[in-house]
């Protein structure tokens, strides 16, 4: 039946149901992204804002994935001379997974009047972290060992006790 006819009042005036859209927008991949919020940055822009970084989510990833190797290798290998390579691999992969994560926390938390100094105070404290790290590994006995102190027995409680 021909449009007009239904307008008149002639034929039949019911029209049927509007056919349900798909539910899918279909943007362009070549859409401008200059009004977004959310830019991925590179470069140095990319390592104080850690986590919209072009490839943060990957090595977080990745840190996680290499911590949860080197942990448990570093603690079996404790007493031998093997047990450096790990505390040095250790004392990278940290402070990185420590930045990109706590970056993700001041994004959503800090207000953003005042993100750009908790961004910068944060990459001073993974700065700090990292050479805090690896002047453990270098001129003292090493992560793992370090952290096995904590759960063993004070020499001087055995002192105590005799």
């Amino acid at each position: 039946m021909h449009r007009s006819l239904m307008r008149t009042g002639t034929a039949l005036t019911k029209r049927t149901a509007p056919r349900p859209s798909s539910g899918v927008r279909h943007f362009r991949k070549s859409a401008p992204t200059k009004y977004t919020e959310n830019k991925e940055l590179t470069g140095l822009a990319g390592i104080v804002e850690a986590d919209n970084h072009a490839l943060s989510v990957k090595l977080q990833h990745l840190t996680s994935v290499g911590l949860m190797g080197a942990v448990p290798l570093a603690f079996v290998l404790s007493p031998s001379p093997l047990v450096f390579p790990v505390d040095l691999i250790l004392g990278v992969i940290l402070p990185v997974h420590a930045h990109i994560g706590m970056n993700n926390v001041i994004s959503d938390y800090v207000p953003k009047n005042v993100r750009t100094l908790a961004r910068l105070g944060w990459l001073g404290a993974t700065s700090l972290m990292f050479l805090g790290l690896l002047r453990v590994n270098l001129e003292g006995p090493g992560i793992t060992e370090v952290v096995k102190t904590v759960w063993r027995e004070s020499p001087n409680k055995k002192k105590l006790e005799a």
